[in-house]
This record gives C-alpha cells, sequence and structure tokens, in this order.
C-alpha cells in the first residue's frame, strides 16, 4: 500500500490573530503562483520496521518473514507483461492461486523496460485486465501482490529483453547499457520498495555467470550502495557467478558459484545482504557429475563446495531451481530438497510458475491452471507441512 505523508502549510494557532493573518497570508501566496507553478511532491514513506537478513532466516523487524517463493516471468521478456495472461485468466486469479498453494513470495524477473513509462504491453496482456503501459502493469502486479499478502523479490534479470535467442547476457551491463544505466535502474527498483512495502529485495542481476567472483563482488557492492542510498531497509540480494571463478573442482550452473570464500560484499550493511545461488538438475543440463555411479549421494559435496558452506554463517537461499521433476532430474530435486531440509536453509524461489520454460517446465501445466502434484508434494516438505 502507498503511504504518503502531507504537511499542511500553516497550523493555526488556537488564539491570537497573528498565526491567522500568516496563515491567509500563505494561502493568498500559493493561489497567486498560478495552476502551472510546480508544487511539493506526496512524500513516501520509508517501512517503519527493516527487513534484516541473518543465517537464521529473513526478519522484519523482529518477524520472521517466511519466503517460500516462486518465479512468475513475462516482464523481463520483449512481451513486458505476466506470462500466461492470454488464457483470461487475470493477475489476481494467478496471484490468489499461488497464495493458496501456500507460497509466500513472488521473485520477478524484470527488464529496464518495465521500470520507466512509454513501452506498451500486448493485447493479450490488456484484454485480462492488465494496463496498456508496461510500467503501469509492474506497479499494478505489485498492487495485486500486495493484496494478497504476497512479498516480492524484484530481479534484475537482463538489460535487453531483445538479445537473439532470449540468451542471457552474463553480466549487468554492456552493449551500450552503460554501468550508470545499471545503477539508475537499481534505484528506480528501490524507488518502488519504498512505496511498496511488500517488496523485501533487489536481486542486482541474474546470473552473472561471465563474471569472475572479484569482479562481481566489486560490482555487487557498487549496486548494493545505489539500492540502499535509496531505501536502507530493503535486503540486497547477491547471485552466485558461473565457471569464470574457480567453482571448487567442480562445474557449477549459472549464478551458483559462491565456492570463493571472500564473499563478504558490504561487512558494514551484512543484515541487508542475502546470497540467493541458484542450482539445477539434470533437465536444464547435463552436469558429468550427474553420471557418477553414486550419484544422487555425491551432491551434497558438490553443493557444499559451491554455497552450503556458507549455511549458518551468512544469510542464505535459493533464487532459482527447478526441473521437469521426471526420471533422474527428480531424483537430483528430490535429493536437493533433503539437503535444503537437512542445512536448514529455509528461503527458496522455484523455477516457474510458468509452463513455457523451455527446460523446466512449471509448477502450472499447460492450461495455466492444473497444477504439477509432484512438484508441489516436494515443494510443500520445503513449507514444512
Amino acid at each position: 500500500m502507498s503511504q504518503f505523508s502531507f504537511t499542511p502549510p500553516c497550523t493555526p494557532a488556537p488564539t491570537g490573530s497573528g498565526w491567522f493573518l500568516l496563515c491567509l497570508l500563505l494561502v493568498f501566496l500559493a493561489g497567486c503562483a498560478g495552476p502551472g507553478a510546480a508544487r511539493p511532491s506526496p512524500t513516501v514513506s520509508v517501512p517503519t520496521s527493516a527487513y534484516r537478513a541473518t543465517p537464521q532466516g529473513v526478519f522484519r523487524g523482529d518477524e520472521p518473514v517466511p519466503l517460500y517463493g516462486i518465479n512468475w516471468f513475462g516482464l523481463e521478456t520483449p512481451d513486458r507483461a505476466p506470462h500466461g495472461l492470454w488464457t483470461g485468466r487475470t493477475v489476481a486469479d494467478f496471484l490468489a492461486q499461488m497464495r493458496g498453494l501456500g507460497f509466500t513470495a513472488i521473485r520477478l524477473p524484470l527488464s529496464p523496460q518495465v521500470l520507466i513509462p512509454g513501452r506498451p504491453t500486448p493485447s493479450w496482456a490488456r484484454s485480462a485486465g492488465y494496463p496498456a503501459d508496461a510500467y503501469e502493469g509492474l506497479r499494478y502486479f505489485l498492487g495485486e501482490a500486495q493484496k494478497v499478502g504476497l512479498y516480492v523479490l524484484l530481479d534484475f534479470h537482463t538489460y535487453d529483453p531483445n538479445r537473439i535467442g532470449g540468451k542471457l547476457p552474463g553480466r549487468p551491463f554492456a552493449d551500450g547499457y552503460t554501468q550508470a544505466d545499471w545503477l539508475a535502474d537499481l534505484r528506480r527498483m528501490a524507488e518502488l520498495s519504498r512505496e511498496f512495502p511488500h517488496i523485501f529485495g533487489v536481486d542486482l542481476c541474474n546470473e552473472p555467470y561471465a563474471l569472475t567472483w572479484r569482479e562481481w563482488k566489486r560490482l555487487a557492492r557498487e549496486g548494493a550502495e545505489a539500492v540502499l542510498s535509496v531505501n536502507p531497509s530493503v535486503l540486497v540480494i547477491v547471485e552466485g557467478v558461473g565457471n569464470a571463478s574457480d567453482a571448487g573442482g567442480w562445474p557449477a550452473f549459472w549464478g551458483e558459484n559462491l565456492a570463493d570464500r571472500d564473499v563478504e560484499i558490504a561487512p558494514e550493511r551484512s543484515e541487508r545482504i542475502l546470497y540467493l545461488p541458484h542450482a539445477y538438475g539434470p533437465s536444464v543440463y547435463r552436469q558429468p557429475y550427474f553420471d557418477a555411479p553414486d550419484f544422487p549421494s555425491n551432491m551434497p559435496a558438490i553443493w557444499d563446495a559451491h554455497f552450503g558452506w556458507m549455511a549458518g554463517k551468512y544469510p542464505l537461499g535459493i533464487g532459482e531451481f527447478g526441473g521437469r521433476y521426471e526420471g533422474d532430474d527428480q531424483v537430483w530435486q528430490d535429493a536437493f530438497a533433503d539437503y535444503l531440509l537437512a542445512k536448514g536453509i529455509r528461503i527458496w524461489f522455484y523455477w516457474a510458475l510458468n509452463p513455457n520454460s523451455g527446460d523446466t517446465g512449471g509448477v502450472l501445466l499447460d492450461d495455466w491452471e492444473t497444477v504439477h502434484r509432484g512438484k508441489m508434494a516436494l515443494l510443500r516438505r520445503l513449507m514444512g507441512e
């Protein structure tokens, strides 16, 4: 909910004519300024209780924030709108279903094209009641999520949704989109988190696999400062890298590699930094260790090397995991759920709601309504049911 605070031009004193005459004068001067004169804009209040990231979980003030999340993509694509609205279902309908399934949070992939007004949304989205302007659509989405009580993580997914084949760039800026552009867009995301206090975090860059950890750490610190300079009460989400840096002896998925023990992004802001690496199984890419004779019992040592060593020491969750949930991918996901429970990692975002995710499928089946029972049974284990 938007929270505005207005300060009236003056308040007459209970007694005495001086204050009253002063008020009349100020009102007269304001009227003389004319309709085109600049006026102070309403001030958006920062949530009084800051979000805190700890090795035990995320809190708002002293209250724990349960983050059992799902990714719903579309706003980071050239469509600039949540996918699935072409079925006629509304955003509110989808969000109510997510909440009913037990999810408490959404990770929302974005591109810069939805962070400023002026870009159109497709007709199929407008037919489902979605705004015609992509920026207004984002705001509409955030308002609907707030109504049903879902926390939101804004994910800077790509600077260019029109890249050939949709290939992710692996870095936060390039190709004419500058570092200054990226930092400005992070500040825009932080501004939204001031207005919509159910936005608990800003994910600085999705899967920066083209960078070494040292390169990404330096940029992540700058990105964190940009976000926290606007809203010091929100969390900054940092993902791992790929294989440009040593991955502890085993190849890592994009965003999974936090093997470098020097991970502190901003020690002075440690309660504002939440690490969310990504992890996937055979459905996404056939890593050599999936064919090991002892699979999946070999996996905990690999996960430990990539990110699991941080559990209990740093604020840690999983920003993406998922797959088709069949064959050895089902074996992988079941083992991964066991691992998260054993490590006490209770923050996660499943990829994805969307059935049109080419290498994972979705929690919803191709009709965009029926639930994949196997995946939801797995996720309910992680919800603590």
